[in-house]
């Protein structure tokens, strides 16, 4: 009883309340952000995705691992190597995803358009729900399944006509990119479901659960480690090195690795806090909710900065209208607890 009461008040609405806003907040700016600093051709050219994520994940590792001994102390301790060979079935599979989500979207962008990239990861909600039945045991009601699938067979259905003309245009390429964004977003949804497993106590019985600064800590550590090996791998590394070696240059280079890494922390706490306070299964939705404001902002853009009659952006209203319709009523659905 005195478990259930103490879970509860852990979960107060408000705590909710808080981490979705913060959610939704450092979502959209990381994102805008991204979009202009990552965007090629256009000043400030700084389109070097691999060395400038790595930096976000070092960046929130060291940030996470300061907060640990200087404002949020966890209970058990801070990351140690007993502690990360203790939970490493989950920590390992944890930042494989971090990398695999991060790296392979970054590189679909430039295959595929970032309409149909939105669109493939607003699929997520069905694969998390399969993860978390299949990994921690959850289950759902029937209204809630129901709703999630037709919510991911109406975003297919709103672009299958442009993938498959995009595919017999852009030939292998396309689908290639494809590829990358259905392998990204199965990497994306397995993720949330390792982080609520480690932050709710979900892996074992004899292991405790474990405080999200520390659960980032791992994940980002992990996740820097492969980037890392990635970036030096890749004709990226050449050009990175230089573009900061340039003085016209240096300094905005720098700039946007700062400023991109403080948002990236922030969002990467608020994430992790946000998975732990609700469920992998709403973190999915609320993610679902911010990439229906990204394509519906970045198709007024589209429209301001190109005054044609027909913009190609105003082909997905479409899909944005579908997309907001469907979950608006999976936000509803959701509010019945999942068991």
């Amino acid at each position: 009883m005195g478990v259930s009461e103490s879970a509860d008040e852990e979960k107060a609405a408000w705590k909710q309340v808080l981490a979705i806003t913060f959610f939704v907040i450092f979502n959209i700016g990381l994102n805008e952000f991204n979009s202009w600093a990552l965007t090629k051709g256009k000043w400030p050219g700084f389109h070097f995705s691999w060395f400038y994520t790595m930096f976000h994940m070092l960046v929130s590792a060291g940030a996470a691992y300061l907060l640990q001994w200087l404002v949020i102390k966890p209970k058990l301790g801070g990351p140690t190597f007993q502690q990360a060979w203790d939970y490493k079935l989950l920590i390992i599979p944890m930042g494989i995803c971090s990398y695999m989500m991060n790296g392979l979207n970054n590189a679909s962008l430039s295959l595929v358009s970032l309409f149909l990239n939105q669109a493939i990861k607003a699929t997520m909600p069905m694969p998390t729900m399969f993860f978390s039945f299949l990994f921690a045991g959850k289950s759902y009601s029937a209204p809630m399944v129901f709703v999630v699938f037709c919510l991911c067979v109406g975003s297919i259905l709103s672009v299958w006509y442009k993938v498959a003309n995009d595919v017999d245009e852009g030939g292998t390429s396309q689908l290639v990119g494809v590829l990358m964004c259905v392998v990204g977003l199965a990497a994306a949804s397995i993720k949330p479901v390792l982080v609520m497993m480690l932050t709710d106590g979900l892996s074992s019985d004899k292991l405790p659960r474990l405080e999200p600064t520390v659960v980032l800590y791992y994940d980002c550590v992990l996740a820097f480690a492969c980037m890392l090996t990635t970036w030096a791998c890749l004709d990226e590394r050449h050009e990175s090195l230089a573009y900061l070696s340039d003085p016209e240059t240096r300094g905005i280079g720098i700039g946007i690795i700062a400023l991109g890494s403080m948002l990236a922390f922030l969002f990467n706490m608020s994430n992790f806090y946000f998975i732990k306070l609700t469920t992998a299964l709403t973190s999915t939705v609320g993610g679902s909710g911010v990439k229906v404001l990204l394509i519906l902002a970045s198709a007024v853009q589209a429209g301001v900065n190109d005054p044609k009659p027909k913009p190609p952006a105003a082909e997905n209203l479409d899909e944005v209208k579908t997309e907001t319709s469907s979950l608006i009523t999976t936000v509803k659905t959701s509010r019945q607890p999942d068991r």
